[in-house]
Protein backbone atom coordinates (compact mmCIF):
# COMPACT_ATOMS: atom_id res chain seq x y z
CA UNK A 1 0.00 0.00 0.00
CA UNK A 2 1.03 3.00 -1.04
CA UNK A 3 0.27 5.29 2.07
CA UNK A 4 3.04 8.07 3.93
CA UNK A 5 0.60 7.45 6.80
CA UNK A 6 1.46 4.76 9.45
CA UNK A 7 -0.91 2.51 8.03
CA UNK A 8 -0.58 -0.39 10.36
CA UNK A 9 -1.79 2.27 13.28
CA UNK A 10 -4.41 3.71 10.63
CA UNK A 11 -5.71 -0.31 10.46
CA UNK A 12 -5.31 -1.14 13.65
CA UNK A 13 -7.20 1.74 14.70
CA UNK A 14 -9.70 1.99 12.04
CA UNK A 15 -11.34 -1.59 12.46
CA UNK A 16 -10.17 -1.84 16.37
CA UNK A 17 -13.90 -1.31 17.21
CA UNK A 18 -17.06 -2.94 15.66
CA UNK A 19 -18.88 -0.11 15.95
CA UNK A 20 -16.76 1.53 13.49
CA UNK A 21 -19.00 4.72 11.99
CA UNK A 22 -16.81 4.53 8.51
CA UNK A 23 -18.26 1.23 7.66
CA UNK A 24 -21.64 2.24 8.30
CA UNK A 25 -21.13 5.36 5.90
CA UNK A 26 -19.82 3.73 3.29
CA UNK A 27 -22.40 1.13 2.99
CA UNK A 28 -25.11 3.43 4.10
CA UNK A 29 -26.55 0.92 6.92
CA UNK A 30 -25.86 -0.46 10.15
CA UNK A 31 -24.91 -4.09 9.36
CA UNK A 32 -22.68 -6.54 12.21
CA UNK A 33 -19.11 -7.73 10.54
CA UNK A 34 -15.99 -10.08 10.97
CA UNK A 35 -12.13 -9.02 10.89
CA UNK A 36 -11.04 -11.46 7.83
CA UNK A 37 -7.04 -11.50 10.02
CA UNK A 38 -6.03 -13.78 7.20
CA UNK A 39 -5.66 -11.14 3.84
CA UNK A 40 -2.46 -12.44 2.74
CA UNK A 41 -3.85 -13.43 -1.61
CA UNK A 42 -1.24 -15.31 -3.29
CA UNK A 43 -1.12 -16.41 -6.90
CA UNK A 44 1.82 -15.44 -9.20
CA UNK A 45 2.75 -13.02 -6.77
CA UNK A 46 1.68 -11.56 -3.19
CA UNK A 47 -0.52 -9.53 -2.57
CA UNK A 48 -1.60 -8.33 0.97
CA UNK A 49 -5.31 -6.55 0.77
CA UNK A 50 -5.20 -3.47 3.44
CA UNK A 51 -8.58 -4.79 4.74
CA UNK A 52 -11.24 -7.31 3.96
CA UNK A 53 -15.14 -7.78 6.23
CA UNK A 54 -17.02 -10.56 6.18
CA UNK A 55 -20.75 -9.31 6.84
CA UNK A 56 -23.47 -10.91 8.35
CA UNK A 57 -25.08 -11.73 5.04
CA UNK A 58 -21.52 -13.93 3.90
CA UNK A 59 -20.76 -10.94 1.49
CA UNK A 60 -17.06 -9.24 1.40
CA UNK A 61 -16.27 -5.74 2.21
CA UNK A 62 -12.51 -5.02 0.68
CA UNK A 63 -10.85 -1.22 1.44
CA UNK A 64 -8.11 -0.34 0.32
CA UNK A 65 -6.50 3.35 1.18
CA UNK A 66 -4.97 5.11 -0.63
CA UNK A 67 -2.42 8.01 -0.76
CA UNK A 68 -1.71 9.26 -4.58
CA UNK A 69 -3.19 9.03 -7.91
CA UNK A 70 -2.06 5.48 -9.12
CA UNK A 71 -3.10 5.38 -12.72
CA UNK A 72 -2.72 1.51 -12.29
CA UNK A 73 -5.03 1.28 -9.43
CA UNK A 74 -7.84 0.01 -11.35
CA UNK A 75 -5.98 -2.94 -12.05
CA UNK A 76 -4.48 -3.56 -8.50
CA UNK A 77 -8.91 -3.83 -7.46
CA UNK A 78 -9.12 -5.91 -10.18
CA UNK A 79 -6.13 -8.34 -9.42
CA UNK A 80 -7.46 -8.15 -5.91
CA UNK A 81 -11.40 -8.96 -6.67
CA UNK A 82 -10.23 -12.18 -8.57
CA UNK A 83 -7.85 -13.30 -5.64
CA UNK A 84 -10.61 -12.35 -2.91
CA UNK A 85 -13.32 -14.40 -4.65
CA UNK A 86 -11.27 -17.37 -5.17
CA UNK A 87 -10.29 -17.40 -1.86
CA UNK A 88 -13.24 -16.93 -0.02
CA UNK A 89 -16.27 -17.50 -2.55
CA UNK A 90 -18.08 -14.21 -1.10
CA UNK A 91 -21.79 -14.40 -1.85
CA UNK A 92 -21.04 -10.47 -3.09
CA UNK A 93 -18.07 -8.62 -3.03
CA UNK A 94 -18.48 -5.03 -2.14
CA UNK A 95 -14.58 -2.95 -3.21
CA UNK A 96 -13.66 0.39 -1.85
CA UNK A 97 -10.34 2.34 -2.30
CA UNK A 98 -10.31 5.36 -0.23
CA UNK A 99 -8.30 8.33 -1.22
CA UNK A 100 -6.87 10.36 1.46
CA UNK A 101 -4.63 12.07 -0.65
CA UNK A 102 -3.51 15.71 -0.59
CA UNK A 103 -3.42 16.36 -4.32
CA UNK A 104 -6.99 16.31 -6.22
CA UNK A 105 -8.61 13.07 -6.75
CA UNK A 106 -7.60 11.53 -10.51
CA UNK A 107 -7.66 7.86 -10.34
CA UNK A 108 -10.31 6.01 -12.62
CA UNK A 109 -13.03 3.45 -10.96
CA UNK A 110 -13.34 1.25 -13.72
CA UNK A 111 -11.66 -0.89 -16.39
CA UNK A 112 -13.45 -0.20 -20.02
CA UNK A 113 -13.65 -3.43 -21.91
CA UNK A 114 -15.16 -4.23 -25.32
CA UNK A 115 -18.39 -5.37 -24.17
CA UNK A 116 -18.35 -5.34 -20.21
CA UNK A 117 -17.16 -3.04 -17.27
CA UNK A 118 -15.43 -3.65 -14.22
CA UNK A 119 -16.03 -1.27 -11.40
CA UNK A 120 -14.92 -0.32 -7.89
CA UNK A 121 -16.13 2.53 -5.47
CA UNK A 122 -13.60 5.17 -5.45
CA UNK A 123 -14.20 7.73 -2.49
CA UNK A 124 -12.31 10.91 -1.45
CA UNK A 125 -12.37 10.98 2.17
CA UNK A 126 -12.89 14.87 1.91
CA UNK A 127 -16.28 13.88 0.61
CA UNK A 128 -17.29 11.35 3.54
CA UNK A 129 -19.29 13.35 6.02
CA UNK A 130 -16.86 14.49 8.80
CA UNK A 131 -19.70 15.26 10.93
CA UNK A 132 -20.65 11.51 11.36
CA UNK A 133 -17.39 10.92 12.36
CA UNK A 134 -16.95 13.66 14.53
CA UNK A 135 -19.75 12.87 16.81
CA UNK A 136 -18.87 9.23 17.46
CA UNK A 137 -18.18 7.99 20.90
CA UNK A 138 -15.61 5.82 18.85
CA UNK A 139 -12.01 7.56 18.96
CA UNK A 140 -10.61 5.65 15.88
CA UNK A 141 -13.77 7.65 13.82
CA UNK A 142 -12.67 10.79 15.19
CA UNK A 143 -8.93 10.02 14.42
CA UNK A 144 -10.21 9.53 10.57
CA UNK A 145 -12.53 12.87 10.62
CA UNK A 146 -9.31 14.55 10.50
CA UNK A 147 -8.96 13.10 6.83
CA UNK A 148 -12.41 14.31 5.77
CA UNK A 149 -12.99 18.23 5.29
CA UNK A 150 -12.84 19.60 8.83
CA UNK A 151 -14.92 22.94 8.82
CA UNK A 152 -13.62 24.34 12.43
CA UNK A 153 -10.52 22.60 12.84
CA UNK A 154 -10.14 24.30 16.11
CA UNK A 155 -13.26 22.28 17.79
CA UNK A 156 -11.81 19.63 15.85
CA UNK A 157 -8.30 19.02 17.39
CA UNK A 158 -9.26 20.02 20.71
CA UNK A 159 -12.19 17.43 20.77
CA UNK A 160 -9.52 14.60 19.59
CA UNK A 161 -7.27 15.34 21.90
CA UNK A 162 -9.84 15.47 24.91
CA UNK A 163 -10.78 11.74 23.73
CA UNK A 164 -6.89 10.76 23.51
CA UNK A 165 -6.74 12.17 27.24
CA UNK A 166 -9.70 9.72 28.47
CA UNK A 167 -8.04 6.54 26.67
CA UNK A 168 -6.26 3.60 28.72
CA UNK A 169 -2.79 4.98 29.14
CA UNK A 170 -0.92 2.80 27.38
CA UNK A 171 -3.20 3.57 24.18
CA UNK A 172 -2.36 7.25 24.26
CA UNK A 173 0.83 7.54 22.64
CA UNK A 174 0.23 5.42 20.03
CA UNK A 175 -3.20 7.18 19.14
CA UNK A 176 -1.61 10.59 19.18
CA UNK A 177 1.19 9.14 17.09
CA UNK A 178 -1.96 8.51 14.71
CA UNK A 179 -3.55 12.01 15.18
CA UNK A 180 0.39 13.57 14.22
CA UNK A 181 0.63 11.44 11.08
CA UNK A 182 -2.80 12.15 10.43
CA UNK A 183 -1.97 16.50 10.44
CA UNK A 184 1.07 15.87 8.09
CA UNK A 185 -1.93 14.90 5.37
CA UNK A 186 -4.12 18.19 6.64
CA UNK A 187 -1.98 21.33 6.92
CA UNK A 188 -5.25 22.84 9.22
CA UNK A 189 -5.02 20.15 11.15
CA UNK A 190 -1.17 20.33 11.98
CA UNK A 191 -1.69 24.37 12.40
CA UNK A 192 -4.30 23.37 15.12
CA UNK A 193 -2.49 20.72 16.87
CA UNK A 194 0.37 23.11 17.32
CA UNK A 195 -1.28 26.41 18.49
CA UNK A 196 -3.01 23.99 21.10
CA UNK A 197 0.02 22.77 22.42
CA UNK A 198 1.67 26.17 22.91
CA UNK A 199 -1.47 27.20 25.38
CA UNK A 200 -0.12 27.34 28.64
CA UNK A 201 -3.01 25.11 30.08
CA UNK A 202 -1.60 22.04 27.18
CA UNK A 203 -1.15 18.81 29.50
CA UNK A 204 1.75 17.04 28.71
CA UNK A 205 1.36 13.24 29.92
CA UNK A 206 -0.20 11.71 26.54
CA UNK A 207 3.33 12.69 24.74
CA UNK A 208 5.98 12.72 27.59
CA UNK A 209 6.99 9.19 26.91
CA UNK A 210 7.89 10.18 23.99
CA UNK A 211 12.36 10.35 23.04
CA UNK A 212 13.39 13.43 22.02
CA UNK A 213 13.90 11.66 18.29
CA UNK A 214 10.39 10.49 18.58
CA UNK A 215 9.71 14.35 18.66
CA UNK A 216 12.30 15.07 16.30
CA UNK A 217 10.14 13.43 13.89
CA UNK A 218 7.23 15.69 13.47
CA UNK A 219 8.87 19.39 12.32
CA UNK A 220 6.79 21.95 13.77
CA UNK A 221 4.51 20.23 15.99
CA UNK A 222 7.81 18.45 17.19
CA UNK A 223 9.16 21.80 18.25
CA UNK A 224 6.08 22.83 20.45
CA UNK A 225 5.94 19.35 21.90
CA UNK A 226 9.80 19.71 23.11
CA UNK A 227 9.02 23.13 24.02
CA UNK A 228 6.27 21.32 26.42
CA UNK A 229 7.55 18.39 27.36
CA UNK A 230 10.65 20.63 29.07
CA UNK A 231 8.01 23.13 30.10
CA UNK A 232 6.16 20.17 32.07
CA UNK A 233 9.57 18.98 33.31
CA UNK A 234 10.31 21.76 34.96
CA UNK A 235 6.69 22.67 35.89
CA UNK A 236 6.71 18.64 37.74
CA UNK A 237 10.19 19.32 39.77
CA UNK A 238 8.72 22.72 40.62
CA UNK A 239 5.45 21.32 42.18
CA UNK A 240 7.40 18.21 43.93
CA UNK A 241 9.60 20.70 45.44
CA UNK A 242 6.48 22.69 46.77
CA UNK A 243 5.26 18.99 47.61
CA UNK A 244 8.02 18.73 49.86
CA UNK A 245 8.46 21.75 51.40
CA UNK A 246 4.08 21.67 52.63
CA UNK A 247 5.13 18.48 54.02
CA UNK A 248 8.14 19.50 56.36
CA UNK A 249 5.87 22.46 57.31
CA UNK A 250 2.77 19.75 58.35
CA UNK A 251 5.64 17.54 60.11
CA UNK A 252 7.28 20.72 62.10
CA UNK A 253 3.66 21.83 63.51
CA UNK A 254 2.01 18.40 64.33
CA UNK A 255 5.62 17.44 65.94
CA UNK A 256 4.96 20.82 68.28
CA UNK A 257 1.39 20.87 68.48
CA UNK A 258 -0.51 17.70 67.43
CA UNK A 259 -2.52 17.29 64.57
CA UNK A 260 -2.85 19.77 61.65
CA UNK A 261 -6.13 21.37 61.45
CA UNK A 262 -8.11 20.92 58.44
CA UNK A 263 -8.60 24.87 57.48
CA UNK A 264 -4.85 25.62 58.05
CA UNK A 265 -3.57 22.74 56.32
CA UNK A 266 -5.64 24.37 53.19
CA UNK A 267 -4.45 27.58 53.73
CA UNK A 268 -0.66 26.29 53.63
CA UNK A 269 -1.60 24.01 50.79
CA UNK A 270 -2.88 27.22 48.95
CA UNK A 271 0.38 29.18 49.02
CA UNK A 272 1.44 26.77 45.90
CA UNK A 273 5.16 29.03 46.02
CA UNK A 274 8.52 27.64 47.32
CA UNK A 275 9.95 31.07 48.44
CA UNK A 276 6.79 31.81 50.71
CA UNK A 277 6.92 28.01 52.32
CA UNK A 278 10.54 28.18 52.87
CA UNK A 279 10.25 31.20 54.94
CA UNK A 280 6.79 29.81 56.57
CA UNK A 281 8.71 26.60 57.18
CA UNK A 282 11.34 29.07 59.26
CA UNK A 283 8.82 30.73 60.99
CA UNK A 284 7.30 27.64 62.30
CA UNK A 285 10.33 26.39 63.95
CA UNK A 286 9.86 29.64 66.12
CA UNK A 287 6.47 30.01 66.97
CA UNK A 288 5.07 29.59 71.03
CA UNK A 289 1.62 28.30 69.28
CA UNK A 290 -0.73 27.37 66.80
CA UNK A 291 -2.60 30.30 66.44
CA UNK A 292 0.48 32.02 65.67
CA UNK A 293 1.32 30.29 62.45
CA UNK A 294 -2.29 30.80 61.55
CA UNK A 295 -0.46 34.74 61.79
CA UNK A 296 1.82 33.81 59.81
CA UNK A 297 -0.48 33.33 56.72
Amino acid sequence: MELKVKTDLLLKHLFKNPATKLIEIILGKKVNWQLLQDTDLKIVKNREADLVVKLEDNTILHIEIQSTNDPSMPYRMFEYFYLITDKYKPKDLIQVCIYIGKEPLKMSDKIQFSDWTYRYRLIDMKDIPCRELVSSPNITDKLLAGLCKIEDPRFYVENVIKEIKKANPKDRKELFTLFLEISKIRNNIEEEIKRYIRQEDFEMPITIEWTWEELESYPGIGKALKTGKEKFIKEGLQQGLIEGLEKAVFDIIESRFGNVPEDLRKKIENLKDADKLRDLLKKVLVVSDIQEVYNLL
